[in-house]
């Protein structure tokens, strides 16, 4: 008997060898899944203006005792940032990089009494300050007899003057103008020309300015007041490696008006050629020959014959002649008669 020349081992272990040969390359031709998209990032919400806040929640505004502070804005607040008084709303502004930092309400001159328009520096701080030309008048007994009195008009015999108080003043003219702690109330004047403020804000002021600050008495809002009116487009969503999109305007083409060159221009319509003598004949009613006189045929003959044309020309005129006057032309002007007629003929009169 013949012996295997492979026995069953080594059949086995071939076995072995190729499962794990298609094992091996059935995992390395496994597609990998690609990595998960990262997620979208929507770009941060613009946060809102708290000054255009404030305006919409106060309906009232600007006949409102509500104060509006920006802290953050405070903060950076000094001596160079500008105040605004604005007459026409009682309303006080300090500005700090050209943005509202405070609004509060002020009470300024009663007509007869009205606070000055313009442009003013802080000319002296005092912290505890009294009148010298306004407050009450008492009389010997120390009764208050007048608690709106003028010190420039006197106080009764053996009594004394005492001026009202005007905590946290900041004069503004050398009149007696300054902005102080006062009585206010919303959109109301009450004052003898000063700029009266509430205590909470006029302390908050007083530790704000300093002598040559800027402050600004004007009729109407101020020109860096800011406007609200206009709503602000939403912030764009970009996606990462996005760049953001800017808009183009068309613009649109000039009009141009179309000019005709030479080649363009119709040409003039050629004039009808002349009609037939025979149909210009018949045209013309026979009574015309009869209305013209003979004496008119008989004074053409020289002004014809001065001409001196020649046949050729004489018979291409017989044809516009032969318009006008049909049947004096073809019977009394022949061209043979045009050339053999002698001058002194012309002047011979006609016999009757």
């Amino acid at each position: 008997m013949k012996r295997a020349p492979f026995s069953l081992s080594t059949i086995a272990a071939l076995l072995t060898l190729v499962a794990g040969s298609s094992c091996t390359q059935l995992q390395t031709t496994e597609p990998v899944a690609p990595p998960p998209a990262a997620p979208e990032v929507a770009a941060p919400a613009p946060k809102p203006d708290p000054y255009k806040e404030f305006l919409r929640k106060n309906k009232k505004y600007p006949y409102t005792m509500t104060i509006f502070r920006n802290k953050d804005l405070l903060k950076k607040a000094n001596r160079s940032c500008p105040i605004y008084i604005c007459l026409s709303q009682q309303r006080g502004r300090l500005y700090v990089d050209g943005r509202v930092a405070a609004d509060w309400p002020v009470s300024t001159g009663t007509p007869g009494h009205s606070t000055p328009t313009g442009t003013y520096r802080i000319m002296e701080k005092k912290r505890h300050h009294r009148s010298n030309t306004w407050g009450r008048a008492y009389d010997s007994a120390g009764k208050c007899v007048n608690g709106n009195a003028n010190s420039r008009r006197g106080v009764p015999e053996g009594g004394r003057f005492v001026g009202a108080s005007m905590p946290y003043w900041q004069r503004l003219t050398a009149t007696g103008i300054g902005m102080h702690v006062g009585k206010v109330r919303a959109g109301r004047r009450l004052s003898h020309g000063c700029i009266r403020t509430p205590g909470a804000m006029a302390r908050e002021l007083f530790g704000i300015t300093g002598v040559g600050t800027q402050v600004t008495v004007t009729s109407k809002k101020e020109s860096c007041y800011p406007d609200f009116s206009a709503p602000a487009k939403p912030a764009e969503q970009l996606q990462p490696g996005q760049a953001p999109t800017t808009t183009v305007t068309p613009v649109a083409a000039p009009i141009t008006t179309p000019t005709a060159t030479p080649a363009e221009v119709p040409a003039a319509p050629a004039a009808p050629a002349p009609a037939p003598e025979a149909s210009v004949a018949q045209t013309q009613p026979s009574a015309a020959s009869q209305q013209q006189p003979e004496a008119v045929t008989q004074q053409q003959p020289a002004a014809i014959a001065q001409q001196q044309q020649p046949e050729a020309t004489t018979q291409q005129q017989t044809g516009s002649v032969a318009q006008q006057q049909p049947g004096v032309a073809s019977q009394q002007q022949p061209n043979p008669f045009v050339q053999e007629q002698p001058e002194a003929s012309v002047h011979r009169k006609p016999q009757s």
